[in-house]
């Protein structure tokens, strides 16, 4: 019998995303049954419906600009803030984190000066990552996030294992620089779909997309891509599991 797909939200947020309370959808065990699952959190939601577009700008050659609008509405919707990060005048906005049992990520501002990984589609910049002190990877994203650009960051984010790193990488930016690099980034670059690039010098004035003088989109924002992302990926393959 296959197992219960694990309940991937913070329960604070699954309330503000207006998800059924964790009470409702947990068994004995702390995990979300998939059965069921549709009746309590209906297609037509507005988290179901942001992963849904997250699924379907993914898809080489989608008119993924044109879904941004309403993937952007949506998220402020969900997010209850207004979907730009602070203006210079502000000041720079505080750092938060978004996380979950498998990964984590830092949220804030990102150095184009200093080593850089840049996500791109296209010539634009969707997002930047940049080393945290200890290894660990911090996000800027400047734009409404496909299902590809959101999988690369979880899978980037995994919590390192004691002893063996992640993905046999010391660090999530060793791991990162080195996915960077690999030929499928290139393929997808060619292809019309998120890719990484990675800029050791920094960004600077040598070209790229120019979505660095951009303001960010509300960190709020950000995590709550990754959430919603995170949580119907892992209902959806927890369901291929059971037909299968």
């Amino acid at each position: 019998m296959p197992q219960p797909t694990r309940l991937a939200f913070h329960y604070e947020l699954l309330g503000q995303l207006g998800l059924p309370p964790a009470s409702e959808l947990l068994d004995d065990h702390g995990a979300v049954p998939c059965a069921g699952l549709e009746d309590s959190v209906g297609a037509t939601s507005p988290p179901a419906m942001l992963y849904e577009l997250q699924c379907s700008s993914a898809r080489r050659h989608s008119d993924w600009l044109a879904m941004e609008y309403s993937m952007q509405r949506l998220l402020e919707q969900l997010g209850g803030v207004p979907p730009y990060g602070r203006s210079v005048d502000q000041g720079v906005a505080p750092v938060r984190s978004a996380r979950n049992e498998a990964w984590w990520l830092e949220l804030g501002p990102v150095d184009f000066d200093d080593d850089v990984i840049t996500l791109e589609r296209e010539g634009y910049m969707l997002g930047a990552l940049a080393a945290t002190e200890e290894g660990r990877l911090r996000l800027t994203a400047y734009r409404p996030l496909d299902a590809r650009s959101l999988s690369l960051l979880v899978e980037l984010a995994a919590h390192p294992h004691p002893r063996l790193g992640v993905a046999m990488r010391e660090t999530n930016w060793l791991l990162a620089v080195d996915k960077a690099a690999e030929l499928d980034h290139f393929l997808a670059a060619e292809q019309g779909e998120a890719y990484l690039a990675h800029w050791p010098g920094g960004l600077g004035e040598s070209g790229g997309a120019e979505a660095p003088w951009q303001a960010p989109l509300a960190a709020m924002l950000v995590e709550v891509q990754l959430q919603v992302f995170q949580h119907f990926s892992a209902l959806a393959a927890g369901e291929g599991d059971a037909a299968s």
